[in-house]
């Protein structure tokens, strides 16, 4: 059954958007691709804006960009022996290995957002024009952190405008 049109969740995107796009010419002016930042907000919102797991989101996400690191220097060890192909899928399998048999042990790092973090950073990195990874984990940390706020912030005057405007409608109601 489809859900009524709700003027909160409206008027919590016409308070995100400017964020949005602020941060996205922030990031186009300096340079740095704001996917970081975007990957960020978007587990954010999956995690149901639950603020227990931001660690989990911003540390899993910064160690996936990460992992390009370990992958390039295996790249190059392997060069010539096995095909890169060869090389980043074995790498893949022994990620998600790892992420099964041990993220409940740290899942602070091995999680589901380290893991798409670092498919999207081999993506990335896959690109003729390369970013490098410390800006991509830098646009994390910073333009995540930001979004992140933002989403708090929004949230916690939108639930004070609707609490005052629910409050004076009940008085009213009882008056």
């Amino acid at each position: 059954m489809a859900k009524k049109f709700d003027k909160v969740r409206l008027l919590f995107g016409l308070f995100l958007l400017p964020v949005v796009a602020i941060g996205s010419i922030i990031a186009h002016v300096i340079d740095i691709p704001s996917w970081p930042a975007f990957l960020v907000m978007i587990f954010f919102f999956m995690a149901q804006r639950d603020k227990k797991q931001i660690p989990n989101i911003m540390v899993g996400t910064a160690f996936g960009i990460l992992m390009i690191y370990p992958m390039g220097i295996l790249i190059k060890i392997f060069e010539g022996t096995f095909s890169t192909f060869t090389v980043g899928l074995v790498y893949i399998l022994v990620f998600i290995t790892a992420i099964i048999v041990f993220g409940e042990m740290v899942p602070i790092i091995l999680n589901n957002y380290a893991f798409l973090a670092m498919l999207v950073t081999i993506v990335e990195m896959g690109k003729a024009v390369r970013v490098h990874p410390l800006k991509l984990l830098a646009m994390e940390v910073i333009g995540g952190a930001l979004f992140i706020g933002a989403i708090l912030g929004i949230v916690k005057i939108l639930t004070i405008l609707f609490t005052r405007k629910m409050a004076k409608a009940k008085a009213k109601q009882n008056a």
